[in-house]
């Protein structure tokens, strides 16, 4: 009994174990059951945001193609040939050069948009495009190619090419979804969405071009090698930009990629199609936006700091960092230092609101600009030119950030006077700026001014940064002054 006892203790509790594990696996069950089921309710109802999704590359992959270029590179010190070798041709040590891109069918005649940087280093014979239907064409015309927006138009043999469908940028906001289609490594018409991080991004293609033309959405869509070229869409399937580039340190895709604004790329392959070139105007200025950063570089507190000593409104404007000789800037009095807050009435909010007027500005047509020169506003008068090939050896005068040097037409560079300059040259305090370079065919280098001079005046009034010494020097050659500078130890020296 005492045996019969402890078994019937024992036993009801491990019923109750296995009936537990029961319920637990059946509560598990009927819950997963009821997920289930809200999930087919909640499907429902996104069910129009997938269909957004399926509809969109179906409605743009037959715009979308796939760009394959390659060429062989012969010789050269990294790949020498090898003449000597008897097994060896006459394009011994050929090494292929390959490279993927992307490009969107802008006209049923067979018209496709991409990159520059796609085609540049290839001739028509080395460019494959690839169809969405999988047909290739190696019979390749180049229409036309603008490095100053890093787009280029090519033409392929056919009709009745589905065109792609440009949107309006202007309505794209920070937040919106966004759909980008390519080649990222070969995998034709891949497709990635993402949302627009950024608007208005410059300073993302890396050349040194001097007319560079950059209006940038920023996406977290997955942009990589071989997209370039390719469309970023909106949910319309309506093209807002050309992915062009990402910001990486690993070589593929890290959640920052760039498509240049539709209203760059639409203007510019139209022109293109109709004229084969592009013919732009410029004024032949070197602009800075007002930021917080630019402000603290120059010594104000932040951008409303520098806005309220410039008289700025709401701190709009752009800081005129450059100014080259013999160009409509030039000719219209501006002078690095101004403030360009208007032009043709229209507000100057950043370098992008200028670079739109000149853009869409017909050569010989006037542009009224209104500047900010010393708190003092100014109305002047530009022409617009076509755009020279470059700018090379005109450089008239340059506003430079405290850690950079400044130029001015006289021929000479100075820069600011550190704590580390001053101690290293045994001076008692900051003031004045540092000769850092002297163009002996110039005034400054007829006058005898050596590099390590130190200018501590322009006339009778005292230079304590390079700010100060172009703000003077500006004044001086806007009312055609002699400019007269004071070097320690060498007096008063005439500039003429």
């Amino acid at each position: 009994m005492k045996i019969t006892k402890k078994l019937f203790l024992v036993l009801p509790l491990t019923l109750f174990l296995f009936s537990n594990n029961r319920f637990v696996f059946s509560n598990q069950d009927n819950n997963a059951e009821t997920l289930r089921q809200e999930l087919v309710e909640l499907e429902k109802h996104a069910k129009p945001i997938i269909e957004i999704f399926r509809k969109v590359p179906a409605l743009v992959n037959p715009s979308v193609v796939s760009l394959i270029t390659e060429k062989k590179v012969y010789g050269g010190d990294n790949h020498p040939a090898q003449p000597a070798n008897p097994d060896q041709g006459p394009h011994a040590g050929a090494i292929p050069q390959k490279g993927l891109g992307s490009g969107i069918i802008v006209d049923e005649r067979g018209y496709i948009l991409t990159n520059n940087h796609v085609i540049s280093d290839y001739s028509p014979g080395e460019i494959t495009v690839v169809t969405y239907n999988e047909e290739q064409y190696h019979n390749i015309t180049i229409i036309g190619i603008d490095p100053n927006t890093d787009l280029a138009v090519i033409k392929i043999d056919g009709e009745g090419f589905m065109p792609a469908k440009f949107g309006n940028p202007e309505e794209v906001q920070v937040g919106d979804w966004v759909i980008a289609i390519g080649n990222p490594f070969g995998f034709q018409q891949t497709v990635s969405m993402g949302i627009i991080s950024a608007k208005g991004r410059t300073h993302v293609i890396p050349l040194a071009l001097p007319f560079l033309y950059e209006d940038f959405f920023q996406t977290d869509a997955a942009i990589n090698p071989g997209n370039s070229g390719g469309p970023l869409v909106n949910l319309r399937g309506e093209v807002i930009g050309v992915n062009t580039a990402i910001a990486t340190r690993s070589g593929g895709f890290q959640g920052v990629g760039f498509a240049l604004s539709a209203s760059i790329a639409q203007e510019t392959v139209e022109t293109i199609i109709n004229t084969g070139a592009i013919v732009r105007g410029y004024l032949g200025i070197g602009t800075q936006d007002i930021t917080d950063e630019f402000a603290m570089k120059l010594g104000f507190e932040n951008k409303n700091d520098m806005a309220k000593h410039f008289g700025l409104v709401k701190g709009n404007g752009v800081f005129v960092m450059e100014v080259w000789s013999e160009t409509p800037a030039f000719k219209a009095g501006i002078f690095p230092g101004d403030v360009i807050c208007e032009m043709n009435g229209d507000v100057i909010k950043n370098s992008l609101d200028l670079q739109r007027v000149i853009r869409h500005a017909k050569i010989d047509t006037c542009i009224v600009i209104k500047v900010i020169r010393n708190g003092t506003e100014n109305i002047l008068t530009a022409t617009v030119e076509q755009q020279p090939e470059d700018l090379s050896g005109r450089t008239y005068a340059a506003f430079r950030k405290q850690d950079e040097p400044s130029r001015f037409s006289m021929g000479l560079i100075v820069n600011d006077v550190t704590y580390e300059i001053a101690r290293s040259l045994g001076l008692e305090n900051e003031e004045g700026v540092l000769v850092i370079e002297v163009d002996d065919n110039s005034p400054a280098g007829h006058a005898g001014i050596e590099p390590g001079d130190l200018i501590t005046k322009v006339g009778t009034k005292n230079v304590n940064s390079v700010i100060e010494f172009m703000g003077i020097i500006e004044e001086y050659l806007s009312s055609n002054k002699t400019i007269t500078v004071y070097i320690k130890n060498k007096g008063f020296i005439t500039l003429k």
